[in-house]
């Protein structure tokens, strides 16, 4: 090891120093503490070995200039000193010396000491060697999660579907890179339109890779059959799978993962924009909001058990009238149970409120109402869980 010390006696400096040349060690003696720090300042030290009394700065003040500096790598501090009172070590440990010894050393008790000093330092060097490892490492994830991130995000609607008289708009915000909520919209044919919103129980990694897969299922091309939409036998026609079969299948597919206890809620409709319908799914989901004409907004809950909880149940669809100008929100259980300082919920009456009160705007801008209302409601803090936030209107 490279050793520096500091003592003002030249004859204790010298002797000291030969001894630890003895033991294979890389001495640099200096005279006092000022020309020790200059050394400490210019070169790498694993130790210091210090007189406590010595003109100009004295070994505490050289071992809290060492503490108080930046190094590569951690630094053994031990003071020498004729003063041996409890005090006396209380404030030279107080200083950041490691050790403390009495003059004159044994020199058996100081090789003893340095052995000590020795495996400390050896294993700050794998500590820190250690966490630089897992720096590197978390850099990586935290790339690979923004890629991840990015790619949940390309998965969700760019534009609305091309229907005259059906106005959406929506908001999705995760709580950490990576989402349990999904939602998304599309046209199946001329006619009709999907939606649905969904929420993967737990957070990171695991919830988004199960909420992407279900993306992925819940879309669909008419071209071809899937869970959504099937072709009919002998001819090039397709019917629209009824939504209740749909979380029907899911539910068949997707059994609770008993080891992690993962499962998802799902609320899955579908909007025929000629006859101004919509048949509607709930798999454990929170109840939509619909607002009709001139009316306040209401929750209108679904019964259904979250999909996978009971690999039996049978799911039944709810047929809901949509005339022109009303419309019906969707949304996640991050939305109504989002918190203030205080603890206080925000709440599906709070979210029916500001809904009742913006009636008359735009969805957009209705949407963004609740956004804002729930942001001052958090007061400027990160939100808990994903938020989602999906809006529907049947126009004229």
């Amino acid at each position: 090891m490279r050793i520096l010390i500091a003592e003002d006696d030249p004859f204790s400096r010298k002797l000291l120093q030969r001894r630890l040349e003895k033991w294979g060690h890389e001495v640099v003696a200096a005279s006092d503490g000022k020309e020790a720090w200059d050394y400490f300042n210019k070169e790498d030290f694993q130790f210091v070995i210090s007189d406590w009394m010595m003109p100009g700065m004295d070994g505490l003040e050289l071992t809290r200039r060492i503490r108080s500096t930046p190094k590569n790598g951690y630094v053994y501090t031990i003071l020498l000193t004729a003063k041996d009172r409890k005090e006396d070590l209380i404030q030279g440990m107080e200083s950041g010396a490691d050790e403390f010894l009495v003059k004159p050393v044994d020199i058996e008790e100081l090789k003893v000491r340095m052995r000590a000093g020795e495996r400390i330092i050896q294993l700050e060097k794998s500590l820190a060697e250690r966490n630089k490892a897992l720096e590197i490492a978390n850099q990586r994830m935290k790339k690979d999660l923004e890629a991840a991130a990015k790619i949940q995000e390309s998965l969700l609607p760019k534009s609305k579907p091309k229907f005259s008289n059906v106005d959406i708009y929506w908001y999705f915000k995760p709580c950490d890179e990576l989402a349990g909520d999904f939602l998304n919209f599309f046209k199946l044919d001329k006619n009709h339109l999907a939606f649905y919103v969904l929420d993967v129980s737990g957070h990171g990694v695991s919830a988004a890779l199960l909420s992407v897969t279900l993306s992925r299922l819940l879309s669909a091309n008419p071209e071809e059959s899937n869970l959504l939409v099937r072709k009919l036998k002998n001819s090039d026609e397709i019917e629209i799978v009824p939504p209740s079969e749909v979380a029907n299948q899911l539910n068949r597919r997707f059994p609770i993962d008993l080891e992690t206890g993962q499962y998802f809620t799902l609320l899955y409709g579908v909007l025929d924009v000629d006859e101004k319908h919509a048949r509607v799914v709930s798999a454990g989901h929170p109840g939509m909001v619909y607002q009709p004409n001139e009316e306040r907004a209401r929750i209108i809950e679904l019964p259904g058990l979250p999909i996978g909880i009971h690999e039996e149940i049978k799911y039944e669809e709810n047929v809901f009238s949509m005339n022109p100008g009303e419309r019906l929100f969707l949304y996640s259980d991050g939305l109504i149970e989002a918190t203030n300082p205080r603890g206080e919920q925000f709440g599906k009456a709070r979210l029916v409120e500001t809904l009742t009160k913006k009636r008359t705007l735009p969805i957009r801008e209705t949407v963004n109402s609740v956004v804002n209302d729930l942001t001052n409601w958090r007061e400027g803090e990160p939100f808990d869980d994903d938020v989602t936030l999906l809006g529907i209107e049947v126009k004229a």
